[in-house]
């Protein structure tokens, strides 16, 4: 092993691996089989139609579904003003209900600043009011939800408690003096799911009129909720579904869960659930394993991604490996043919997750023995 260079040094690459993280490297989109822009596109056509879009990603563990995600993202960022936010499924107790995904998942993912930074705006727009009721009465107009109105009216008290505020909004358990100081009754841990998710709702609106941008929310993970208990499955489809419905025009909401097939989907997403009568078949977007043709295409793309720019990849193909018992081409390299074939039938599903991982365990066994390209009898 050729302890002098590291494994990216010796095989012209810019890092020691073939993994890609699907949050931050989303400029790498190496399947062909999938248009995100075209995915896109369709999304941009519900928003401009006043439509807040919402589909459902599935297909195997692995097959890169947050990955599209996030590259559909950011290809529906140049076509329009949005604003979204990537919220994977907390692991959650049998007993969980839709509150804990709320709490835990959707409001912890937009963040104290976002939530409450639109409520600051809102206040800002009304201005000083002295009349408590005609106050009252904008802060309703504006929030179109008399308990969220209530509690904003705290935000006008001078060096006001964020914390406080955030604890409620957020579905926390509060204290019956602060519950007094925002003006409610009781907190948010009892609301019933579909109360939940019109909140999620009241920010998507609010964003829009402030903004003029629409909130794409994707539910990322959500086979986790195979977990929950029947007694509580219920508040999930309920708040699910009021999220999905048509008529909910203000969040965009992208969910992603693995399943092999459509049959394997938790209860939530499977059949004809209301959750899914609501989506509707159109909205369903299948994120399948690779076919073989497709693999060579996606192998050539993720080595390109990750190649080194400045490394001299006519020399080593031309000359360090010239004299090689396999052959060598710009465009595999560090592969030889015959590895990219062994590395194609010796992996059990042909998904970017576990190809990504072949090739690099590939690569490390390479290096170890000092090769100079990697070979079949590394796979």
């Amino acid at each position: 092993m050729n302890t002098s260079q590291s494994p990216s040094e010796t095989f012209g690459l810019i890092q020691d691996n073939f993994i890609l993280d699907p949050i931050s490297d989303y400029g790498c989109f190496a399947r062909d089989d999938i248009n995100t822009q075209s995915i896109a596109e369709s999304i941009e056509i519900d928003l401009v139609t006043g439509l807040a879009p919402k589909r459902f990603f599935y297909g195997p563990y692995g097959a890169g579904k947050t990955h599209t995600l996030m590259r559909t993202m950011k290809e529906l960022d140049q076509l329009t003003p949005i604003h979204y936010v990537r919220i994977e499924c907390p692991v959650l107790a049998r007993k969980s209900r839709f509150h804990d995904l709320y709490r835990e998942g959707i409001l912890r993912g937009l963040g104290q600043d976002f939530v409450l930074g639109l409520m600051e705006k809102v206040v800002e727009n009304v201005g000083f009011i002295r009349s408590p009721e005609v106050l009252h009465e904008q802060l309703k107009n504006w929030f179109q939800d008399e308990e969220i109105a209530q509690a904003a009216e705290r935000i006008y008290v001078p060096h006001y408690e964020r914390l406080k505020l955030w604890r409620w909004i957020s579905g926390v358990g509060t204290s019956r003096s602060d519950l007094d100081e925002l003006h409610q009754t009781q907190d948010l841990t009892q609301a019933e799911a579909a109360r939940l998710a019109d909140i999620v709702v009241t920010f998507g609106r609010l964003l829009k009129k402030l903004e003029n941008k629409t909130l794409v929310l994707i539910l990322d993970e959500m086979e986790r909720l195979g977990a929950i208990d029947s007694d509580t499955i219920t508040t999930f489809i309920s708040g699910f579904t009021r999220l999905v419905d048509p008529n909910q025009k203000w969040v965009s909401v992208l969910i992603g869960s693995s399943a092999a097939v459509e049959t394997e989907l938790v209860d939530i997403f499977s059949g004809n659930s209301p959750v899914m009568s609501r989506l509707g078949t159109d909205a369903k977007v299948e994120i399948p394993s690779l076919e073989s043709p497709d693999v060579d295409r996606f192998i050539a793309g993720i080595i390109n991604f990750v190649r080194d720019p400045n490394f001299d990849l006519r020399q080593m193909v031309a000359s360090d490996c010239a004299g090689a018992d396999e052959e060598i081409t710009e465009k595999f390299y560090p592969f030889s043919i015959d590895a990219i074939e062994a590395l194609k039938s010796k992996t059990p599903i042909l998904t970017p997750r576990e190809i990504t991982m072949q090739m690099t365990r590939s690569l490390g066994r390479a290096y170890r023995r000092g090769q100079k390209y990697i070979s079949s009898s590394n796979v």
